[in-house]
């Protein structure tokens, strides 16, 4: 009698937590599918469209790569360390006849090579978004869209969210855009004519939220209207003394150690004009995104 209490006490436990545990493999969440009217909305707010490459990781049973292949005709491809949801997955794909587009793969999320997703979506925890955080600003490139259902990714505000009510259950959807790295010293010039006037910008950045000064001859401006949208930036240095040193608003495209644009420059006389300008940042000045805590 003690051998089969002893036998049935053990046994309750492996039931209770063979969700989390399989074959010895930790699942880092449980599996809960997202809503049909949540996975809607975070294509949605991705922007999916024609030429995309999706990866949901941690993908259950597959239903955003699947919806994202019917809806919007993309490739995806779906990460779990489950065997069971890649199965279904499989199947799942089979039956909506989109199996030509999209794959699915057994594989621990975190070991994942998803650098040529241009959309990812998760649905884990904020403790393991941030674990992915690193990895997700190491391998996706600027302008890539992560979107998340419910959990956040702490410091890392989203660049936007949403709330969807599914049977009077409240979901949150979150948006982030990856930024390009526009930290470290810069040095860049603007041309008018034959005529070329350097600067140089030393630059800090809190993911999305660069900031930082612009140096002109010995002046050190502080740059104002920042704004910072995957490889696209603008940013404003206006100094104290217009009459001396004009306002200039610079807009550009940051890729790797080069960044490029088109700086408006006000005149005392209030026209403006627009020049081209270039900067090229000193390779060993750039500091990491996936250190920011």
């Amino acid at each position: 009698m003690k051998r089969l209490v002893f036998s049935f006490l053990v046994l309750i436990p492996a039931a209770l937590f063979g969700q989390l545990y399989l074959q010895d493999k930790p699942l880092d969440v449980p599996y809960v599918p997202s809503k049909p009217e949540v996975v809607a909305t975070m294509l949605r707010m991705a922007k999916v469209a024609k030429g995309d490459v999706l990866y949901d990781l941690g993908c259950g049973d597959g239903r955003i790569v699947i919806t994202a292949a019917e809806l919007y005709g993309i490739r995806g491809v779906g990460i779990d360390i489950d065997p069971d949801r890649i199965q279904e997955s499989k199947e799942n794909a089979a039956k909506a006849n989109v199996g030509h587009l999209v794959k699915f793969m057994e594989q621990d999320l975190f070991q994942a090579d998803f650098h040529e997703a241009t959309v990812v979506s998760i649905y884990l925890l904020t403790s393991v978004n941030l674990r992915l955080r690193p990895n997700l600003l190491a391998q996706l490139r600027p302008g890539t869209r992560i979107v998340s259902h419910n959990y956040a990714m702490d410091t890392w505000k989203p660049d936007d969210s949403a709330i969807v009510m599914v049977n009077d259950t409240t979901h949150n959807v979150y948006l982030w855009i990856v930024p390009a790295n526009v930290t470290g010293a810069w040095e860049g010039s603007w041309t008018d004519g034959a005529a070329k006037t350097a600067f140089g910008l030393d630059l800090d950045q809190h993911f999305q939220w660069p900031s930082g000064n612009l140096k002109l001859g010995r002046e050190e401006i502080p740059l104002t209207e920042i704004r910072l949208v995957g490889d696209q930036v603008q940013f404003t240095a206006e100094p104290e003394d217009p009459s001396r040193t004009p306002r200039m608003s610079f807009t550009g495209k940051a890729a790797g150690n080069d960044m490029q644009g088109t700086v408006e420059i006000g005149n005392p006389d209030g026209r403006k004009t627009q020049k081209p300008w270039k900067a090229k940042r000193a390779p060993l000045s750039m500091k990491p995104l996936a250190a920011e805590k």
